[in-house]
C-alpha cells in the first residue's frame, strides 16, 4: 500500500457547469444513436429533446416520434404506446405505423396486423414497405401463411424492381415452408432484377429450391458457394446454408460427408444461433440401431464435459458450509445440452442395460443442471417414452403430468398430452384419452392438431488581495537622496522581472553605492521569484556579495548563505542544498535564517526519500516556528514523511502529524484535510475515512472549488465498503451524481465520474428486477462520454468508459451497435484506438455483419 500525496492542481478544477444542450443538438445525437444501434442512448437524447421549451410543434412531435422509435427497439413497448396515444403524437404521419410495432412487441399480434393491414391500403404511406414485411412475419406467427403471401404480394407488384424481388424472395421463403416447390419455383424473380443486398438470400433460396427439386449434387453447389463466400451473409444465414449443404450431402446419398460436416460445424461453432438445428440434423441421421462406437455418438462425448455439482452421496459438499450441502444447479452451455440429450438419444436405442442407465444419467444431469433449457422439457419427454416403452406407466404418466403443468413451451405440453393420450386409451381410459387428445390440439401445430382431433373422433367414435505602497513621485535635487529614492522605487516594485531591471539600472548608474550589496541580494531574489528563475545572475549576485572589500556593504552571513541556500534548492541539486542547509543550522542556530533554511532542508530530505530524517526536522521545526504559514507548512511536510515510512505505527502517527497540520487553522488545511483520508482509505480505514470526508463534504457549498476533489475521495471511501455495507454502492452514486454537474465544464472530470458511475451501476441492482444489474444505466454512463466531437485532453478515463461501454454491449450480444461503439473509440486516435480498431472487424467478421 503506497501512500499517495494529493497534488494542489486538484483545488482548481471546480468551474461552472457545462450549459445544457440545445434541442438540435439533442435531436443529432438521438438520431446518431438510432443509427448506430445504441437505444437507450437515442431515448435518452429524444427524452431531453422534449423537454426543451423552445420546441415547435413539428419538432415536439418528430422527437415524440423518434423517442416511441427507440423505446420500441430498446424493448419497452408500453412506454411506446402510452407516448403514442399522446395528442401531440397520434397527429404524426408516421405514429400508427409506430403503434403496429408496439402492439407487435407487446405480443397483440392480432391487433398489430389489423394496424398494417389497414395501413397497406395506402399506396403514400411511410415505411409502407416495412409494414408489409412486418404484417407477413406477424402472419406467420399467426399460423396465417397464406395471409403471409397475401400482404407481401402487395409489394411484389411494386414499380421498384428491387423491392418487387425482396418480397417475392420472402414469399418463396414462405412457399419452401409450405412444401409448394412448383409454386416456389414459379415466384422466383429474375437474377437480375434481384439487389446485391438480397443477393446471398437469393442464392440461398435457389440452393433450398434444387434440394425441394431432388437435384441435391445442384444444390449442394449452390450451398458450398455460400459456405466459401460469406461476405455479405448474415451469420444466421451463413450457418443456415452449412447446415443446407450437409442435407444436400445427405440427400444425395453421401450420409458420412453430412455427418462429419455437422460434427466439424459444431465444432468450430458452439456459439451458433442454429446450433439445434445442427443438433437436430444429428439426431436425424442417428441410426435406429447404433454401434457403441457411432460416429456421432463418439464425437458428442467429447463435448461433455464433468458435472459440476458435489460429490456423490446424500450430503457431499464441496466446502465446509451448511448451504454447500445442497446441489446447486448450474448454468451450461448449448453445446453441453444438445450434447448430453444426443448422446442419451443414441444410447436409449442401442438397447442395452448399461446403455440406458447412462441415457438415464445423461437426461437427468440435463433437467437438473439447466432446468431452463428447452432441451429439459423433451429429455423428461423422452424419458417418459422410455418409461412407457419399459411398461412404467405411474412413472410416464408423473413426468407428462409435469410436463403438462410447468412447461413453457406449448408444443411441449401438448405432445405431452398426446403421448399421454395415447397411453391412456391403451390402458382403457377413453374419457381422459378424449381429453387430453383434445387439450393437445389446442396447442400443437396444424398438423400435429389434425392427428390429435382425428384421434379424439376416433376414440369418441369406438366409445363416447493585499495593499500597495505609496511612493515619492517629484525627485529632489539632492544626489545622494535621489540615488536612494531610486533603489527604493525598486526595491518596492511587486513584478519580479521590473524589479530585476531597476535594479540592475541602479547598480549601473551607482556602482559604488553604500547599498550596493542590498540592492544585489534584491536582483538575486527577484531573478529566483520569476516563472523561470535565472539561477546564473542569482550566483554572480551572491558571489559579487561575497567578494565585496568595503565592510560596510557586506550582508550578514546568514542572508549570504540562505540566497545560496534557495539557489541549489532551485537547481534542484538536493545534495548541495542539504548541505547548505545543515551548515546555516550549525552555524546560525538562532538565526531567523535557521527556519527557513529547517524547511527547505526537510523537503529536500523529503524529496531523496529520506523520510525519517525529513519528519525529525520538520516536526522540530513545527513545533518551535513562530511563523503560522511556515509552520503548517512544515507540519503537513511532516506528515506526508510520516505516511511513507513503511509501518504501521509510522502511518498512525502521520494521521496525528495531518491534525496539527489540520489545527494550524492556514491556508494549507484543506490540503492536509484531503491527504489525511487519502491516508486512511490507504490503511483500509474506511468507515474513519468516510464519516471525516462526509462531514466536511457536507459542509462545502456547490460552488466551493474544494467541492469536487473532497467529493472524489468521499465516494473512494464509500465506495469501498460496498461489500460489508449494502447501502454504500448507493451513497457512493448519490456523491458521484451530486459532482457530475460541476464536472461537465471539464471533460477530463466528467469522464472520471462517469466511469466512477458506471462502474457502481454496474454492482447494483435494477430498481425494478433486483435479480439484475443496472446495466444499462451504467452502459449510458459509459457511453456519454464519447459523445463528444473532440478528443479528450486526458485518455485514462475516457478510453476506459469506452472499453466498459463496448463490453456491456458484447455481454449482450448487440454485434451490430458492438461494432459502432468499438470504430466510435478508435475515431479519437488514441492510445488504444488500434485495439479499438482490431475489436471492431474481429466483432464483423466473428459475426458476419457486413456494410450496407
Amino acid at each position: 500500500m503506497t501512500f499517495r500525496p494529493i497534488l494542489p492542481i486538484l483545488l482548481l478544477l471546480m468551474q461552472s457547469a457545462l450549459p445544457a444542450q440545445d434541442a438540435a443538438a439533442l435531436m443529432r445525437k438521438g438520431d446518431a444513436a438510432l443509427a448506430a444501434g445504441l437505444w437507450e442512448m437515442a431515448a435518452l437524447h429524444f427524452n431531453g429533446c422534449l423537454a426543451s421549451p423552445s420546441l415547435s410543434p413539428d419538432e415536439r412531435s418528430r422527437a415524440a416520434i423518434r423517442l416511441a422509435e427507440a423505446w420500441i427497439r430498446e424493448g419497452k413497448p408500453a412506454e411506446a404506446m402510452e407516448l403514442l396515444g399522446q395528442s401531440f403524437v397520434s397527429s404524426h404521419p408516421e405514429a400508427p405505423f409506430w403503434k403496429g410495432q408496439a402492439l407487435a412487441a407487446s405480443g397483440k399480434l392480432t391487433e398489430a396486423a389489423g394496424i398494417f393491414s389497414e395501413w397497406l391500403q395506402d399506396a403514400s404511406a411511410p415505411h409502407r414497405s416495412e409494414a408489409a414485411f412486418t404484417l407477413s412475419s406477424l402472419e406467420l406467427a399467426l399460423d396465417r401463411p397464406e395471409a403471409a403471401l397475401a400482404a407481401l404480394a402487395k409489394l411484389a407488384e411494386s414499380s421498384d424492381p428491387a423491392l418487387a424481388a425482396r418480397a417475392k424472395l420472402h414469399q418463396v421463403e414462405i412457399l419452401l415452408d409450405l412444401g409448394k416447390s412448383a409454386e416456389a419455383r414459379e415466384t422466383m424473380p429474375a437474377a437480375g432484377l434481384i439487389s446485391p443486398a438480397d443477393a446471398s438470400l437469393a442464392t440461398f433460396l435457389e440452393a433450398s429450391l434444387l434440394l425441394a427439386e431432388k437435384r441435391p449434387a445442384d444444390a449442394a453447389s449452390s450451398f458450398q458457394t455460400l459456405v466459401d463466400q460469406p461476405k455479405g451473409q448474415s451469420l444466421r444465414r451463413h450457418h443456415a446454408a452449412v447446415i443446407g449443404l450437409a442435407d444436400a450431402l445427405r440427400a444425395a446419398g453421401n450420409g458420412g460427408a453430412a455427418t462429419d460436416l455437422l460434427l466439424d460445424f459444431i465444432q468450430d461453432q458452439p456459439d451458433s444461433p442454429l446450433l439445434g438445428t445442427a443438433f437436430n440434423r444429428l439426431q436425424d441421421a442417428l441410426p435406429e440401431s447404433p454401434s457403441a462406437n457411432d460416429p456421432i455418438l463418439e464425437r458428442v462425448s467429447q463435448w461433455i464435459t464433468p458435472p459440476e455439482l458435489p460429490a456423490t452421496g446424500p450430503l457431499a459438499t464441496g466446502e465446509c458450509s451448511a448451504v454447500s450441502a445442497w446441489p446447486t444447479p448450474s448454468i451450461t452451455s448449448d453445446l453441453l445440452a444438445c450434447s448430453l440429450f444426443t448422446r442419451a438419444l443414441g444410447l436409449h436405442r442401442l438397447g442395452t442395460p448399461a446403455a440406458h442407465a447412462e441415457a438415464e444419467l445423461l437426461l437427468t444431469r440435463l433437467r437438473v443442471e439447466n432446468p431452463g433449457h428447452f432441451l429439459a422439457d423433451r429429455a423428461m419427454l423422452l424419458a417418459a417414452r422410455r418409461s412407457l416403452a419399459e411398461g412404467d406407466a405411474s412413472r410416464a404418466f408423473a413426468l407428462l403430468e409435469t410436463l403438462r403443468e410447468s412447461s413453457s413451451s406449448p408444443t411441449v405440453k401438448g405432445k405431452a398430452a398426446f403421448i399421454q393420450a395415447r397411453a391412456a386409451y391403451d390402458r382403457g381410459e377413453r374419457d381422459q384419452a378424449v381429453a387430453l387428445f383434445e387439450e393437445a390440439a389446442n396447442t400443437l401445430s396444424a398438423a400435429e392438431a389434425n392427428a390429435a382431433r382425428l384421434n379424439a373422433a376416433i376414440v369418441r367414435i369406438t366409445d363416447p488581495s493585499g495593499a500597495k505602497p505609496i511612493l515619492q513621485t517629484s525627485l529632489p535635487e539632492n544626489p545622494a537622496i535621489e540615488a536612494d529614492v531610486q533603489l527604493e522605487r525598486a526595491l518596492a516594485m511587486a513584478d519580479p522581472a521590473a524589479k530585476r531591471g531597476a535594479i540592475e539600472e541602479f547598480l549601473a548608474r551607482h556602482p559604488d553605492h553604500p547599498r550596493t550589496a542590498e540592492a544585489r541580494e534584491a536582483a538575486a531574489q527577484a531573478a529566483l521569484s520569476g516563472p523561470t528563475p535565472d539561477l546564473s545572475f542569482a550566483r554572480a549576485q551572491v558571489d559579487a556579495i561575497a567578494s565585496g572589500s568595503d565592510p560596510s556593504s557586506t550582508l550578514p552571513a546568514s542572508r549570504i548563505a540562505l540566497l545560496r541556500l534557495r539557489i541549489d534548492d532551485l537547481a534542484n541539486d538536493s545534495s548541495a542544498a542539504i548541505a547548505t542547509a545543515r551548515s546555516i543550522l550549525d552555524q546560525y542556530p538562532g538565526d531567523p535564517a535557521a527556519a527557513e533554511a529547517a524547511l527547505i532542508l526537510g523537503r529536500n530530505l523529503f524529496q531523496t526519500r529520506s523520510y525519517n530524517d525529513a519528519r525529525l526536522v520538520l516536526e522540530k521545526l513545527a513545533a518551535a516556528d513562530t511563523d503560522p504559514a511556515r509552520a503548517q507548512a512544515a507540519w503537513l511536510l511532516a506528515a506526508r514523511s510520516a505516511a511513507l515510512v513503511p509501518t504501521s505505527q509510522s502511518r498512525q502517527e502521520a494521521l496525528i502529524l495531518f491534525d496539527k497540520a489540520i489545527e494550524s487553522k492556514g491556508p494549507v488545511v484543506p490540503l492536509a484535510k484531503m491527504e489525511k483520508a487519502r491516508l486512511m482509505i490507504d490503511m483500509n480505514r474506511l468507515a474513519e475515512a468516510a464519516a471525516f470526508l462526509r462531514k466536511w463534504f457536507d459542509s462545502l457549498p456547490p460552488t466551493d472549488p474544494l467541492h469536487l476533489p473532497a467529493g472524489l475521495l468521499l465516494g473512494e471511501a464509500i465506495y469501498a465498503q460496498g461489500s460489508a455495507s449494502p447501502g454504500s454502492l448507493e451513497e457512493s452514486l448519490a456523491v458521484y451524481d451530486k459532482l457530475l454537474v460541476h464536472a461537465q465544464a471539464f471533460p477530463s472530470v466528467f469522464d472520471r465520474l462517469q466511469f466512477l458511475r458506471g462502474r457502481t451501476l454496474e454492482q447494483l441492482p435494477d430498481e425494478k428486477n433486483p435479480a439484475l444489474k443496472r446495466e444499462k444505466q451504467a452502459f449510458i454512463a459509459y457511453y456519454s462520454v464519447l459523445e463528444t466531437s473532440t478528443p479528450p485532453a486526458e485518455w485514462h478515463y475516457f478510453e476506459l468508459c469506452g472499453f466498459r461501454a463496448l463490453a456491456l454491449l458484447e455481454k449482450a450480444g448487440r454485434w451490430p451497435a458492438a461494432i459502432a461503439c468499438a470504430r466510435r473509440i478508435a475515431s479519437f486516435n488514441g492510445p488504444r484506438a488500434e485495439e479499438a480498431s482490431t475489436r471492431a472487424s474481429q466483432l464483423q467478421l466473428k459475426h458476419m455483419i457486413w456494410e450496407d
